[in-house]
């Protein structure tokens, strides 16, 4: 009798849009503790810090480099089009967005651990506006790339027989996110100046 290969079915697309998010929230909330629990004299070197940067961009001092963005801004969208391509993405995709909703939650976090409740309004001009901007972007790509990889591991451990995932709408599709995201960092680069004064403005 011919064996029949027992195939775990990977619910799609919702499923790796769920495990994203939950990482993402997790490393946000582990993140956010983080900068909460910050020692006392590491608050006092951030402040001096902050307090620094934000009154060279409350006066101009601060030059936005172009490069700069869309490099802080790519960098994820190209490491997870690259796990996408491996077997090991259905685990380094949910690892890179806990990574990214810790830096995000930090960065606020160490804002208001600084400057108090008022450091919520830094935060959201300085992150949290831009997050409205690429945050579907790296999803709708992450979540693609997780089903991917998926594939890829049920061709490696089970011997599926589904074909490969990387046909040119699966990579249309990468490429309208990545124009997407072309058009946030440009969105970004403009509003950085006055977002950046205007976050001064308020906390000094």
């Amino acid at each position: 009798m011919k064996r029949r290969d027992v195939i775990v079915d990977f619910p799609r697309p919702l499923v790796p849009l769920m495990i994203l998010s939950a990482c993402f929230l997790l490393g946000g909330i582990v993140g956010a503790a983080f900068g909460g629990l910050m020692s006392e004299a590491s608050a006092q070197e951030l402040a001096a810090y902050l307090n620094t940067y934000l009154t060279l961009a409350r006066d101009g001092g601060i030059p936005v480099e172009f490069w700069g963005v869309a490099w802080e801004q790519f960098r994820l969208l190209l490491a997870v089009t690259l796990l996408g391509l491996t077997a090991l993405g259905v685990v380094g995709i949910p690892v890179l967005f806990g990574v990214r909703g810790f830096l995000f939650a930090f960065s606020v976090a160490g804002l208001c651990r600084v400057f108090g409740a008022a450091g919520l309004v830094p935060g959201l001009f300085l992150f949290g506006l831009p997050a409205f901007l690429w945050a579907p972007v790296l999803f709708l790509a992450g979540g693609q790339c997780v089903d991917s990889a998926w594939v890829l591991l049920r061709r490696l451990r089970l011997e599926s027989r589904e074909p490969l995932p990387f046909t040119p709408a699966y990579w249309g599709r990468l490429g309208l996110c990545g124009a997407a995201l072309m058009v946030c960092v440009m969105l970004e680069y403009l509003a950085a100046p006055v977002l950046l004064a205007a976050a001064a403005k308020l906390v000094l």
